[in-house]
């Protein structure tokens, strides 16, 4: 097993596990409590972690970078004309629902 992720948030290495578990790759989740021993330790060696197999490293690493380097797209709502970032499900103005989301 090798470390591919870190991050002091855990929703955001939680958040790699899935896009990684959606393209078959399964990861381990290290670190998830050891926030409580960060008076003793260096803060980064709490950080929650994501490990993944050596036979699966390269392809994980690939995908990791391909995300790493998708610009971010904005959405603009069709009932206030705001714009929202992509990553939003719903207008943070008005709460219309994204295009993306569906009907």
């Amino acid at each position: 097993m090798e470390k591919i992720f870190t991050d002091q948030n855990l929703m955001l290495v939680v958040n790699v596990q899935n896009l990684l578990l959606a393209e078959g790759i399964a990861g381990e989740l290290r670190n998830t409590y050891a926030g409580g021993a960060s008076g003793s330790l260096a803060f980064t060696d709490v950080w929650p972690e994501l490990w993944i197999d050596e036979r699966h490293l390269a392809k994980a690493k690939s995908l990791l970078a391909e995300l790493s380097q998708r610009p971010e797209q904005a959405w603009v709502c069709s009932r206030c004309d705001e714009e929202s970032p992509s990553s939003f499900d719903f207008c943070w103005q008005c709460g219309e629902p994204s295009p993306s989301s569906g009907p």
